[in-house]
């Protein structure tokens, strides 16, 4: 059984680089043997401190459905525990869940760590395969919850089993996440869950338990409480600081967590923010960059947002703080990472990593998430996640850059006092926006219904196939009209030119175009065909190889253009 190797991957760096304490483990080799705690006239097996149940709502603390009693066997060696898949109905969902004595002993959590929960499961035949995602109760099909006890509500952590390989039969599932700043947390529940095709065939079929885990790594991440920039980390190329968060945290830890500060207990009404300011403070607005690099994880507190200072003088206008990926990971739990203001979240390498339905990122009040030139960024995890947009807030994906949406895309103005309103992004030339089969678009929050995701197509391309067509609806493609003059529709960058060169047309519909070079007798020296779609297209077309003047003739059925081209040596 060929097992999926993405241990620690997400949140902490790998234990063949630093010491890391078990917080909790078990590895099922033992076993309690006690009557049925729902029939107390029959017996059933269990792995030691755990018990095996369905509910009838198929919630983890739902009414249980007193009619079945799940029994474990040990199978092989070294005699870890495997359910028959017959005992089930597998119109349920079915939990495993730690009891309480598990627990017992286990001390508090020590505050502001990060955390890992692997969970190791797999079944006998793909055939049986659990339903992945988050379309189910509770937000979670397959995969694990994690409560933690906290001052005030319990904080329930998810983690989703990947759709990655899912050819193979394991069901490993891999999560992270922090603790707070209080003293008093501690582990509450632990809980796997799966959901089995309504008419899957469970005859000779079985579910595999080969443990649960829960560490953290010894050393101590670093504590990202305020962004401070230096004249010396001033980027005079784009105007903008620079600050790595290696600069901020002390010693070597490439674990970072961006750290609640208020006195408060965290709360949507009370959330914390770590400024961002210029030092000396400016009198006019300044952008600092927080950039999390290679090899570094970040993770955030719950209610933890970035906002820049007040400027220098002003009572309102603030600096810009923007969070950039530069090759990190950044993992996402139960709650929004709200960015407001005209801040900004720029990905230009690594990966976020979602936790559950609700690990979201929020978008207000002119921010943007940016997808820089070049990058790709898979936003969700098999349609876990939430990427929310709301009134004047936007979608930035700069040219020659991927962002696929493999979650749900939400719609809203988030401000019930605002009339109906739009959100409008551009789509640059090579730029490409990809819903996946697992993603979502909804406008169910927006006022009336009426918010679309409108997009300006100037030269990028949308693939939305794979969305449900009502999803696909809230989509409004926006094609630019062409010029009267068939010249002013087109474009051609540089002229003169040495290596490539760029040219644009701006279509009204999808057409051929012929491009045709001449030298200056006349004589044709090469020529080739390019398909225009509707909308604005760019192209690096075949040039002659020879330096020189040449007459470019471009024809369309709307007539043709012919300009002059001078290639230069190299």
């Amino acid at each position: 059984m060929q097992k999926i190797i993405y241990f620690l991957f997400c949140c902490l760096l790998s234990s063949a680089m630093f010491a890391q304490s078990i917080i909790y483990s078990n590895s099922f080799f033992e076993y309690d043997n006690i009557p049925c705690p729902f029939d107390n006239n029959q017996t059933v097996l269990y792995p030691k401190g755990w018990i095996v149940y369905q509910t009838l709502d198929d919630t983890w603390n739902g009414p249980v459905d007193s009619t079945r009693c799940i029994s474990v066997e040990s199978f092989g060696f070294p005699g870890k525990p495997r359910i028959d898949l017959e005992q089930i109905d597998p119109e349920k969902a079915l939990f495993i869940r730690a009891k309480p004595s598990e627990f017992i002993g286990l001390g508090s959590l020590p505050p502001n760590y990060v955390f890992n929960v692997y969970t190791s499961s797999s079944i006998s035949d793909i055939a049986v395969k659990p339903r992945l995602g988050t379309d189910c109760t509770e937000d979670l099909c397959t995969g694990v919850f994690v409560g933690i006890a906290v001052p005030g509500a319990l904080r329930i952590q998810t983690g989703v089993t990947p759709g990655v390989n899912f050819e193979e039969t394991v069901l490993d599932v891999v999560s992270c996440f922090p603790s707070e700043y209080f003293d008093s947390q501690h582990l509450d529940q632990v809980i796997l869950k799966y959901t089995f095709g309504q008419n899957a065939d469970m005859t000779g079929q079985y579910l595999y338990l080969d443990g649960v885990f829960i560490d953290m790594i010894d050393i101590a991440p670093g504590l990202i409480t305020e962004v401070n920039a230096y004249p010396s980390q001033y980027n005079s190329g784009t105007g903008e600081y620079d600050v790595h968060a290696s600069d901020i945290i002390p010693g070597f830890s490439e674990n970072c967590v961006l750290q609640y500060t208020a006195p408060t207990f965290p709360s949507v009404q009370d959330p914390s923010y770590v400024i961002g300011t210029p030092v000396p403070n400016s009198t006019s607005q300044q952008t600092i960059n927080l950039i999390i690099d290679p090899f570094q994880t970040l993770e955030i507190q719950p209610f933890t947002y970035l906002q820049g200072a007040l400027v220098e003088g002003s009572d309102t206008q603030r600096h810009q703080v923007n969070l950039v990926n530069n090759g990190g990971d950044i993992c996402l739990n139960f709650i929004d990472f709200v960015v407001d203001g005209g801040d900004e979240f720029r990905h230009a390498g690594g990966s976020l990593y979602m936790n559950n339905a609700f690990s979201c990122m929020k978008f207000a009040n002119g921010s943007a998430l940016r997808v820089v030139e070049g990058a790709t960024l898979h936003y969700g995890n098999d349609g876990t996640g939430m990427l929310a947009l709301c009134a004047n807030s936007t979608l930035a994906i700069e040219r020659n850059a991927t962002l696929v949406i493999d979650a749900v895309l939400n719609l809203s103005e988030c401000n019930a006092d605002l009339l109906p309103q739009q959100i409008y992004m551009d789509l640059p030339p090579g730029a490409r926006l990809v819903f996946t089969d697992r993603a979502r678009l909804t406008n169910r929050f927006s006022q009336g219904q009426l918010m679309k995701l409108n997009v300006r197509m100037l030269g990028g391309t949308i693939d939305d196939a794979a969305l449900a067509p009502e999803d696909r609806a809230l989509i409004n493609r926006i094609y630019p009209d062409p010029a009267p003059n068939l010249a002013d529709n087109m474009t051609l960058y540089p002229n003169p030119f040495a290596g490539s060169f760029t040219f644009g047309y701006l279509a009204g519909q999808q057409e051929k175009l012929n491009v045709r070079w001449a030298d200056m007798n006349g004589r044709t020296v090469l020529e080739q065909t390019l398909q225009a779609e509707k909308g604005y297209n760019e192209w690096q077309p075949q040039a002659p190889a020879s330096a020189g003047v040449y007459m470019l003739t471009v024809e369309t059925e709307k007539g043709k253009v012919t300009k002059k081209v001078v290639r230069t040596a190299p």
